[in-house]
């Protein structure tokens, strides 16, 4: 599948037009930068670009509330939720940033992994029977 930033960041006379249109200077330079950054973030990390997991249910995604690097349909820029993403996955939503969320809720994160680990074990072991 072929998103809508893959055919854009493939159709390099369109970005060209596109980047036209935020005119010249620096505040134009940092419009431009936002826009690709945001293009190659979307890219290379959205999970709806890659296949889904095989059991979706033993995922355990934590969200940082304030998270500025992570995009969600809240966001203005648009990307599917996860739990349509992975449907029947776990969401834990600590407080903080990207990085700060990681740093004072490290214990979250060991605990989800934890957790996960535990329900991939429990779904292999049920459909082994």
């Amino acid at each position: 599948v072929v998103s809508t930033q893959s055919t854009a960041l493939l159709n390099l006379e369109y970005l060209s037009t596109l980047t036209n249109s935020f005119g010249s200077g620096p505040r134009s330079r940092d419009k431009i930068t936002s826009f690709y950054l945001r293009l190659l973030i979307d890219e290379f990390s959205n999970l709806k670009n890659y296949p889904v997991i095989s059991c979706t249910e033993a995922a355990i995604v934590v969200v940082a509330k304030s998270d500025l690097y992570v995009t969600r349909p809240q966001d203005d820029h648009m990307i599917d939720d996860i739990a349509d993403i992975w449907p029947g996955c776990q969401i834990r939503v600590v407080k903080g940033g990207h990085i700060s969320s990681y740093l004072t809720h490290n214990h979250t994160f060991r605990r989800a992994i934890f957790d996960a680990f535990n329900k991939l074990d429990t779904f292999l072991e049920s459909n082994q029977n």
